[in-house]
């Protein structure tokens, strides 16, 4: 009947010894000596009263033994007895409040994981039938639990008892659930009989567990058989209660004589040890049903703080011993009740894994535990982890809620191998150690089971909810909801919102491409220091590595204050350890330059005009990089560039023409890769010229067509800024100057020209009074012509949506590209690059409009809480390809794969800065003309909420 560990003598014995105090040696030894007597004496005393109490008498006559050692019972036949008889059916009660739905999925995730296979039934009460619906339709189905609801069940308190004696089973709920006609069905069906609805036979045996419990190990009933395994006839079993002190009992004898019938059994106990049970409770059919009226009874009459006796006092007025186990559940670290030595007999560390094989095997490793309170304020080093089940944010399962933050593996070092100056033992060190990873790991496992399934399109993976003693508790755990814990002064753009120490050695899979072996290629962009040229850089550096880009790459950033290079350097460092930073200061009011001739006046009005900064930086970068630029070729970007395969040139690949690019030469045109057939890199070239090549040498530079859209524009009125581009032929200007982003060019030929490029921007800015947006395109190109460095013009080197791009992929792409909603599907057809020039706009077949606009997107994208963008469906392509409209499917192409390529970059930059994890729900869907420069979850801007929202019911 007992644990084994725990005997009730041993417990009387301890309350009772004093050591006498005295000076001599006699006195000392004779008054020891009569201690020791006493001692003896009192332990017979207890032996025979406790056998031959009102109790024990007609126990020992059935052939019940009590406080012995002797089983009445083989192991083999107590073996054979739990095989046969394990729980049938479990069951816990709880109201409908977002925390007890909260609760009531870790408890059946937790028990489902632990192995258990039996009928698990939530009873509800002290809600509306609305409010029961709504939980019952939350609820994971996977766990196969089963919901009752008892409306005229009220609920003036959720949880019963005091401080670690409370319990959250109503034996209200548990008796209408089973006696009688069970009508608490909530799908309508017909009133059964109990034992009918679920096959159970009278000696069956059901658990009645609390709500709150976390399911540690597979519910086997010979855990419990085996410590109590002198008993003949097992009916009812309960977790050892601390409230148990020999010859003492919670209530005064006139206090339990106003509960129970004057001829009660439980008036003549002198010592409850053998009733001493709290919850949770396992029993058979028949002694539930046997219990339960009299346990209401009891239950009305004791005071609110003392209902946890309810079923200790009921089954002592039935004389019906309880199998007192010290495994079932623990929770309170002190207690002497409930068996920790697992704590010290695990030979794996809890904070990193799971106990499994011999360490789940340990006897004393308990069934469940409650995370009432897990504190121990004592130890300093673990005064930052607590965990208090009560304190769990009601919306914990919401797909953007944090999950909480864990403790690492070190954790249970510092319990194991420390002992600080507090002098706490290292017992309970690893006592608290265990219980808060065992309690974190729980529920952050059911969040993500759940969450899996409830969130089709991803959820907040960020470990940030911390319980910490005496902190206040987190009403929410979204970023920025009500109650929100969030720091937002000062506004956070990148990573995480609480800044966290940067290791010193970068993770590994922070690589450098091509720093050694370059190719001899350095990419280079420019940009201010505004917010949305910060979260473009960062997408260009993340897509520029994931490629596998070979060659350098740097940013020159303008305008910057002290502060915010810090932070940038700080970021870098650890996101894009590949990019190089080089700092000039702002050029966007007009610069100092040099004139081409006496006849131009120097302009004297600041002209805030922020492309400046890119011949002027370039210029600044050549002259003063360091380390310097050595690389034979550099390739001039656009922040707004993204990466979707690598980028080369000098290769003395196929040059063709746009109708001959799909040139049915598979064996010398075509290359397999993962199974699909595709055509090797090739140069799309539309001009006049023949033996084209992709070759860059010093006067020959490379770079993507644009004469549809500059033409002769930049040569117009020119020979004021530039005599020598005079000479320049209209054809000529079509053919070698018509070109924008990327130019690859010779590092010779950039630094000879770029004092020409940067006065011939100013001028042109000038020639226009100030209005041309485009004056520091036409400024390069002619500086370029003034030094004859002639452009070879390809279509296909970047992909933005302009007519002078090479689209005529989209007729020959094998496969969906919208279809899959993670990978984009970038072929050898494909150009290398995509420019966020221009949006991208396509329908789906429930007529929702998706598009891609760099001009749309927050700011703060690359915060560790922010939506990922969400991907279009399938339906896009399909419609699009259906209409055998070309720029349709171009639309349609544009906008899947630009999602999904910035959804890689903000992928990979969270995994490296998001420590603790980030939110990986695709759900942000930018709507047409709206523009806000924060996403903040939890406020969400309307129309991206509706739309989101819209996205979920539609299944996209």
């Amino acid at each position: 009947m007992l644990p084994q560990r725990h005997k009730a003598s041993n417990r009387a014995v301890a309350a009772h010894l004093q050591r006498p105090n005295a000076t001599k040696r006699n006195a000392f030894l004779l008054v020891l000596s009569l201690f020791f007597a006493l001692y003896i004496c009192y332990n017979l005393h207890f032996f025979a009263t406790s056998t031959a109490s009102i109790n024990s008498i007609d126990v020992t006559s059935k052939g019940w033994n009590s406080f012995n050692d002797v089983p009445n019972n083989s192991n083999d036949a107590l073996a054979a007895f739990s095989a046969t008889r394990q729980v049938k059916h479990l069951v816990f009660t709880s109201t409908c409040r977002d925390l007890d739905f909260v609760h009531a999925e870790v408890l059946s995730f937790t028990l489902r994981r632990t192995g258990y296979t039996g009928n698990v039934t939530h009873l509800l009460y002290g809600c509306t039938a609305e409010e029961a619906l709504s939980l019952m339709r939350r609820k994971d189905p996977r766990h196969h639990v089963q919901t009752r609801y008892y409306p005229d069940v009220f609920a003036v308190n959720t949880t019963f008892g005091e401080k670690l004696l409370k319990t959250t089973v109503n034996p209200l709920v548990l008796s209408k659930w089973m006696l009688g006609s069970d009508t608490g069905d909530l799908n309508g069906n017909p009133a059964a009989v109990f034992e009918e609805r679920y096959a159970l036979a009278f000696n069956d045996f059901v658990m009645a567990v609390d709500n709150d419990a976390i399911f540690t190990k597979k519910l086997d009933m010979w855990n419990l058989i085996t410590e109590a395994k002198s008993i003949t006839e097992l009916r009812i079993f309960g977790q050892d209660a601390s409230w148990y002190w020999p010859h003492q009992f919670p209530l005064t004898h006139e206090q339990l004589k106003t509960i129970v019938p004057t001829n009660s059994r439980a008036l003549l106990l002198s010592d409850w040890r053998e009733y001493a049970a709290i919850a949770p409770f396992v029993a058979e059919v028949r002694a539930w049903q046997k219990f339960l009226p009299t346990v209401v009874d009891v239950w009305g009459k004791l005071a609110h703080e003392q209902r946890y006796l309810a079923i200790p006092i009921t089954a002592a007025h039935e004389k019906t011993l309880i199998g007192i186990s010290s495994v079932l559940s623990v929770h309170h670290y002190f207690s002497r009740y409930q068996n920790w030595d697992f704590v010290d007999d695990i030979k794996h560390n809890p904070c990193k894994e799971q106990a499994e094989g011999k360490n789940l095997a340990l006897s004393s490793y308990p069934i469940s535990i409650r995370a009432l309170n897990f504190t121990l304020p004592q130890w300093i080093d673990g005064r930052e982890w607590s965990f208090f089940a009560d304190k769990v944010p009601s919306d914990f399962f919401s797909c953007d809620a944090w999950m909480i933050h864990q403790p690492t593996d070190y954790l249970w070092h510092l319990a194991s191998h420390t002992s600080g100056y507090e002098r706490v033992p290292s017992i309970l060190r690893r006592r608290h150690a265990m219980s808060v990873c065992l309690a974190v790991e729980a529920y952050n496992s059911a969040s993500e089971s759940y969450r899996s399934d409830f969130c089709p399109t991803g959820y907040n993976r960020n470990h940030r909810i911390s319980m910490e003693f005496q902190k206040k508790a987190w009403s929410t755990a979204v970023a920025f909801a009500d109650g929100t814990h969030m720091e937002e002064d000062p506004l956070v753009y990148f990573g995480d919102y609480k800044r966290k120490k940067s290791p010193d050695v970068s993770h590994e899979s922070d690589v450098k491409p091509g720093q050694e072996d370059s190719d001899e290629l350095h990419f280079v962009f420019t940009t201010s220091c505004e917010p949305h040229q910060d979260w473009q850089s960062e997408a260009l550096a993340q897509s520029f590595a994931r490629v596998g880009q070979r060659g350098a790459l740097t940013r020159i950033v303008s305008g910057c204050s002290d502060d915010a290079v810090k932070e940038l350097l700080r970021r870098m460092h650890k996101s894009s350890p590949h990019l190089r930073i080089h700092v000039t200061r702002d050029f966007r009011s007009l610069p100092a330059y040099k004139k081409v001739s006496d006849e131009v006046e120097k302009a004297t009005t600041a002209d805030e005009y922020a492309p400046y900064n890119k011949p002027f930086g370039l210029r600044d970068w050549l002259e003063s990089a360091n380390p310097p630029v050595l690389e034979e070729l550099v390739v001039v970007l656009d922040p707004d560039f993204l990466f979707m395969r690598r980028f080369a040139v000098n290769t003395g690949g196929r040059v063709t023409s746009p109708r001959n690019v799909d040139s049915g030469n598979y064996a010398h045109d075509a290359e397999v890769i993962e199974g699909m057939r595709q055509y090797k890199p090739f140069f799309v070239y539309t001009g006049p010229r023949e033996n084209v090549s992709d070759t860059v040498t010093d006067g020959v530079a490379v770079a993507q067509r644009w004469s549809n859209y500059l033409g002769t524009t930049a040569f117009e009125n020119s020979s004021s800024i530039c005599p020598e581009c005079a000479k320049v032929s209209k054809a000529d200007a079509t053919e070698y100057f018509a070109v924008g982003s990327p130019y690859v060019i010779t590092r010779n030929d950039l630094m000879q020209l770029m004092d020409d490029y940067c006065n011939m921007t100013v001028l042109k800015r000038e020639q226009t009074n100030r209005e041309l947006r485009m004056s520091e395109m036409l400024g390069y190109l002619l500086a370029a012509a003034k030094h004859g460095v002639k452009h070879t013009t390809f279509d296909n080197l970047a992909l933005g949506n302009k007519v002078d791009d090479y689209t005529d992929f989209v007729s020959i792409m094998k496969g969906n590209p919208c279809k899959d909603p993670i990978s984009p599907m970038i072929s050898g057809e494909v150009p290398p690059l995509l420019h966020g020039y221009h949006s991208y706009e396509a329908d789906d077949d429930r007529n929702f409009k998706w598009v891609f606009n760099k001009s749309l997107m927050p700011n703060n994208l690359f915060t560790c809480d922010s939506w990922l963008l969400a991907p279009p469906p399938a339906s896009v392509w399909t419609r699009a390809k259906q209409s055998l409209n070309k720029q349709r499917m171009l639309e349609a192409y544009g906008v899947c794969t630009s999602i999904k390529v910035l959804n890689q970059a903000l992928v990979d930059f969270k995994t490296k800065m998001c420590p603790d994890g980030f939110n990986q729900n695709r759900r942000l869907r930018l709507v047409k003309d709206v523009h806000q420069d924060l996403l903040k979850v939890g406020q969400v801007y309307t129309r991206w909420q509706h739309v989101a929202q819209e996205n979920a019911y539609q299944g996209a």
